[in-house]
C-alpha cells in the first residue's frame, strides 16, 4: 500500500486490509483545542460524538464511558475531561498500529479530535 503525503492537519481514508482499524478523513485544522472551562457548540459537539463512540462501540466487559449520571450540558467541566481521559485511554488500548498512541491529558487536540473520527468511523460503519 503508498502512503501519500498528507497537507497537515488532514487524514487519508484508505482500504485497510481485514483486522486493520480505517483511518477518517476529518480535517482538525479548524476544530477548536477544548479542555475544561471551555463551553459552548464545540463542547455540545464532542459531548455528542463521545454519546455516540459509547453506545456503538459498546462491548462485553469494556469500561463505561457514559453512564446515566452524565450531563451533556456544553460545559467542559470535570465530568467532560474524565470522559475524554478515559477515551484516550481506551482509544490508546483498543487501536493498534498504525493508529499513534494519543497523548492521554483530557485535553481534545488536533490528536484527539483524530482519534474521535477514527472511532466513529470505526464504530459506526
Amino acid at each position: 500500500m503508498a502512503v501519500s503525503k498528507m497537507p497537515e492537519g488532514t487524514m487519508a481514508v484508505s482500504t485497510m486490509p481485514e483486522g486493520t482499524m480505517p483511518v477518517s478523513t476529518m480535517p482538525v485544522s479548524t476544530l477548536p483545542t477544548l479542555k475544561e472551562g471551555d463551553s459552548g457548540d464545540a463542547v455540545r459537539f464532542l459531548e455528542q460524538l463521545l454519546s455516540s463512540i459509547y453506545w456503538f462501540g459498546l462491548q462485553q466487559g469494556r469500561p463505561s464511558l457514559i453512564t446515566s449520571n452524565v450531563r451533556f450540558d456544553a460545559n467542559y467541566d470535570s465530568q467532560c475531561q474524565q470522559i475524554v481521559t478515559e477515551f484516550q485511554e481506551n482509544y490508546n488500548a483498543t487501536f493498534p498500529f498504525p493508529s499513534p498512541d494519543i497523548k492521554v491529558d483530557g485535553v481534545v487536540g488536533p490528536e484527539t479530535w483524530k482519534a474521535l473520527g477514527d472511532a466513529i468511523f470505526k464504530y459506526t460503519y
